[in-house]
């Protein structure tokens, strides 16, 4: 008798752990057919509400799936990144070129003008420092961006600040410090001191202000 029991019970409970899911369903089913307000669910009741859920999602699946990293409007999702990331005071640059379609229609670059004007000389340069400087810097718009002497060459480095010296504009040292060969031709010079430190650290690393000079850096061999 205890067998048959168990065997009733054993053969009922599915069933009865169905009808948990399948009850839900069914009221849902009959309310969907009988209410007169959204017209898909009560004519294809359960299935309707599919079409709403990926309502409810679509911006969702929009900017994580479909939406490249420049679509988005009125900030693209590499606008808001560049915002995150200077907030936290992380990296915000990225090397190797643009993620930006530069033949799109509305994309805006300088190009040589065939007719060119007669160029505006003052409009060229900027003065850096105000009246409380003692050494304003009369800076030309366009400079030589930082390269590192260590990704480049000796003959790289003075043919660049050759070129500085001779356009009068600045010639950025780049993260790798300054070398003898920065300052044998002569031009301008920005030494980028603020990612490596290199050329004016110790031998723990850390930023020295006796070598931050550049009489220092010629003939001591200890520099980093």
């Amino acid at each position: 008798m205890l067998a048959l029991v168990l065997g009733v019970g054993y053969f009922w409970q599915p069933i009865l752990w169905s009808l948990v899911v399948l009850i839900p369903l069914i009221a849902l089913g009959v309310a969907d057919m009988t209410q007169r307000r959204q017209a898909i669910r009560r004519n294809f009741p359960l299935i309707g509400h599919g079409r709403y859920l990926l309502e409810h999602i679509r911006p969702e699946v929009n900017q994580y799936f479909i939406e490249s990293n420049n679509d988005g409007k009125p900030f693209s999702r590499n606008d808001r990144s560049i915002v995150y990331q200077r907030a936290k005071g992380a990296l915000d640059t990225l090397p190797f070129g643009t993620q930006r379609d530069v033949y799109a229609t509305g994309y805006e670059w300088i190009n040589h003008s065939l007719a060119p004007v007669q160029a505006n000389e003052a409009a060229q340069r900027i003065i850096v420092g105000g009246d409380d400087c003692r050494q304003p810097y009369s800076a030309s718009i366009f400079n030589i961006s930082g390269m590192s002497y260590g990704s480049l060459s000796k003959n790289a480095v003075l043919a660049l600040n050759t070129g500085a010296r001779m356009g009068n504009f600045a010639h950025n040292t780049g993260e790798g410090g300054l070398s003898p060969y920065h300052l044998q031709p002569g031009g301008d010079l920005i030494w980028q001191i603020g990612t490596g430190y290199f050329s004016c650290r110790d031998k723990k690393g850390n930023f020295i202000m006796v070598r931050h000079a550049p009489h220092q850096l010629l003939g001591d061999a200890e520099l980093r």
